[in-house]
């Protein structure tokens, strides 16, 4: 077992056998902040309304909007099916009981996650959200996290980070009760921590995010600073995020460089890496791009962008010089919480069918076709279930008598 896996296993091993004491300790080691357990859970709704700045408070309330709107259009319905005479099959979604989001909260308040996760949460119809937001000093509460909290109606908020977050979420303490579902991006420690919950059938998770990454299908005529500016916006997220430029275009290719390497050049903050892949056609673009299955992948100059209807795996597709992964990651409306790591290639991003259940609903009635008895007995008789069979069986026979019965 890895440092991370053993780190974090421990963590959700004491949270779980000895509850808040122990999420405390870890709050105190780790963000360097020692609070009381009257601390950890924050009602949101009795501050009073903070005053943020109106720009701040108009753009919050945009990107709110147009997510909003997004996901009340792409919401999974109902679907009722007459299959048969006497057979009626329905499709039902559930939306999830309780669920819990995690939010980080580093140097940057991030509002957008809280806004990406919880509003899709939301419109699914989620009965009650909690928060997990890191805590920072004491007595110095962020109004813009008090207002974005207060525009959602979010009130329960867990002051807590981590590993240890995400195990007060799964298992509960006294006072809060688990979760049955955790979503929201996080670092190593928290995607091990929503992993391993799933792996004991404590909580369910969204996607698990691992570090962020960008591919870009440049062609000739792309604004070589725009494509610049994408490959370096993911970069920033992490030294271990991933960017890639991918083009057949190598004078293009040359003069992105020149900008990304300039931009380098004048920051000092941690940037991940670019890798440059020199491709000799569109066609064996469109083969990388799906193999590699990028969390983001954008599309841009007229030859790229007519590749759009051949991209598969991407966890979320950009065609446009327009649409850059930040229009994405603020105020499109669709989820920035995305696959990564190859796992596009089988996981959605988050929307609202990850807080609703499918259930299926199977309604027999009297005038179900004897063929469907008939045929299932014999499938169980091949497969030797004998129960199976005599659970048709006699209710076909039973069946039988009733129509036999002089009325």
């Amino acid at each position: 077992m890895d440092s991370v896996a053993a780190t974090v296993n421990q963590i959700l091993d004491d949270i779980r056998d000895h509850g808040l004491a122990k999420a405390l300790e870890y709050t105190a080691r780790y963000d360097g902040i020692s609070l009381s357990p009257e601390e950890v859970l924050w009602d949101v709704g009795a501050e009073p309304p903070a005053k943020v700045p109106a720009a701040q408070k108009d753009a919050m309330d945009f990107a709110a909007r147009q997510i909003r709107q997004f996901h009340e259009s792409t919401q999974p319905v109902s679907v009722r099916v007459e299959q048969a005479p006497g057979l009626t099959l329905t499709e039902r979604m559930v939306p999830l009981d309780r669920v819990g989001i995690y939010v980080p909260n580093g140097q940057y308040p991030l509002i957008s996650s809280l806004f990406m996760t919880a509003i899709p949460a939301q419109v699914a119809g989620v009965r009650d959200l909690a928060v997990a937001i890191a805590p920072k000093a004491l007595g110095k509460t962020d109004p813009l996290w008090i207002y974005a909290l207060q525009s959602l109606g979010i009130n329960t908020v867990l002051r807590l980070g981590g590993a240890q977050a995400i195990a007060a979420l799964g298992y509960g303490f006294e006072g809060f009760q688990g979760v049955d579902l955790i979503a929201g991006p996080g670092n190593q420690y928290v995607a091990e921590a929503k992993q391993e919950l799933f792996r004991r059938k404590v909580a369910g998770i969204d996607v698990v995010a691992g570090p962020s990454e960008v591919l870009v299908i440049a062609s000739a005529g792309a604004p070589a600073e725009v494509v610049a500016m994408d490959l370096l916006a993911q970069a920033e997220h992490a030294a271990d995020a991933h960017a890639y430029l991918v083009s057949w275009d190598q004078d293009l290719m040359g003069q992105v460089e020149q900008y990304v390497t300039a931009a380098r050049e004048k920051t000092s903050a941690p940037l991940g890496p670019t890798e440059w892949v020199l491709v000799s056609s569109p066609e064996q673009a469109v083969a990388f791009a799906n193999r590699t299955a990028p969390e983001h992948l954008g599309l841009i100059g007229r030859e790229a962008e007519a590749l759009a209807p051949q991209i598969r795996t991407a966890g979320a597709l950009f065609v446009g010089w327009l649409a850059g992964q930040a229009l994405g990651d603020y105020v499109a409306g669709p989820s920035h919480v995305l696959p990564t790591g190859g796992t596009g290639r089988f996981l959605p991003g988050l929307s609202t069918r990850t807080f609703t259940r499918r259930m299926s609903v199977i309604e027999a009635r009297e005038d179900l076709p004897d063929e469907f008895l008939a045929a299932g007995q014999v499938l169980a008789a091949l497969e030797g279930l004998q129960f199976h069979e005599r659970s048709l069986q006699c209710r076909q026979q039973q069946r039988t008598a009733a129509r036999q019965v002089p009325s």
